[in-house]
């Protein structure tokens, strides 16, 4: 998957997430992930400094406060954040319904596919029900 240059950090080329690499917005407007800001800041007595890599420009916040809590979620990343989560999340279900209903669900030698939204149980009872109704439907007959 090829991933934007906006949404990515420019600081450790890592794309955004809403976990963990949240971005945030530096006074002089530009975005970096939490953790990279976090390694970035320097105390000065009862202030806290970030200096951009970018521009240089110093952005400061109350010590006192976490940097999570005084630097701003840039909302047009975040936002665009969730739609290619729920993006990625659809074909994840997707193909796992179609390896479930395939039966091409991963042996036991192979590493099984894990994702947020579907996960191996739901799978196992996509593929249980299949079987239920494979087997109803040839007891019929």
């Amino acid at each position: 998957m090829v991933i934007n240059e906006e949404y990515e950090c420019p600081v450790c080329f890592q794309a955004y997430s809403r976990q963990d690499r949240i971005p945030r917005v530096l006074h002089c407007q530009h975005t970096f992930c939490t953790p990279c800001l976090d390694v970035m800041s320097t105390l000065h007595g009862g202030i806290r400094t970030v200096s951009c890599p970018l521009c240089r420009w110093i952005t400061c916040t109350r010590v006192s406060l976490t940097l999570s809590g005084s630097l701003w979620v840039n909302t047009q990343v975040w936002d665009q954040i969730s739609t290619k989560e729920n993006d990625e999340d659809k074909d994840a279900a997707d193909e796992c319904l179609k390896n479930c209903t395939e039966k091409q669900l991963p042996n036991a030698n192979s590493r099984p596919v894990r994702h947020p939204v579907v996960t191996e149980y739901f799978c196992c009872f996509l593929r249980q029900n299949s079987e239920e109704k494979e087997s109803s439907s040839t007891g019929r007959n």
